[in-house]
């Protein structure tokens, strides 16, 4: 039983998650799909061959839809998640974990490729940075463009979610 006032369970609380779009789910199973029924229709020739059944031929798709296939699906990998416990910057290949007390300060990028990107700032000088949180993503997130402001350089909603969480945590909110 909780004492009184306790919250239920003590995990971290999710504040804010950005991630591909549900446009963007859509348009990577449609490619899966055209990728998948020609691939299939050429495994079902190969086996069904009047003479005898070529298995190396019916083999033979698998290879470029496993590897398109895993190239769509590293597409839709990357993260950024806040919560009530720290940042998880989720890259195509690597995901890093920032808690609360390793962040000195959450900036926005000014550099052209990463124009309104999050950057974490840690305690140890290190500079974390998500592409994905960009101006250049906000389509891929689902998000309006106008939120980064007419240069570009606003907090938008990865960055306001992330500076505002990180100001609770530091005033004890959290």
């Amino acid at each position: 039983m909780n004492a009184p006032g306790a919250e239920p369970h003590s995990g971290p609380r999710l504040i804010y998650r950005a991630g591909p779009s549900t446009l963007y789910k859509v348009i990577v199973a449609v490619l899966l799909l055209i990728l998948i029924v020609p691939l299939l229709g050429w495994t079902a020739l190969a086996l069904l061959a009047p003479e005898r059944p070529m298995l190396l031929l019916a083999a033979a798709p698998l290879v470029p839809l496993v590897l398109v296939g895993g190239m769509l699906l590293l597409i839709l990998r990357p993260a950024f998640t806040v919560t009530s416990r720290g940042v998880e910057l989720r890259g195509h290949f690597s995901t890093r974990r920032v808690e609360w007390p390793e962040v000195r300060v959450v900036e926005i990028d000014r550099y052209w490729f990463n124009r309104g990107g999050v950057v974490i700032v840690t305690r140890d000088g290190r500079r974390l940075k998500s592409a994905l949180t960009n101006s250049h993503s906000t389509l891929y997130r689902g998000e309006s463009l106008y939120d980064h402001g007419p240069d570009l350089m606003h907090a938008a909603r990865p960055a306001r979610a992330a500076i505002e969480t990180h100001r609770s945590w530091l005033h004890g909110a959290l």
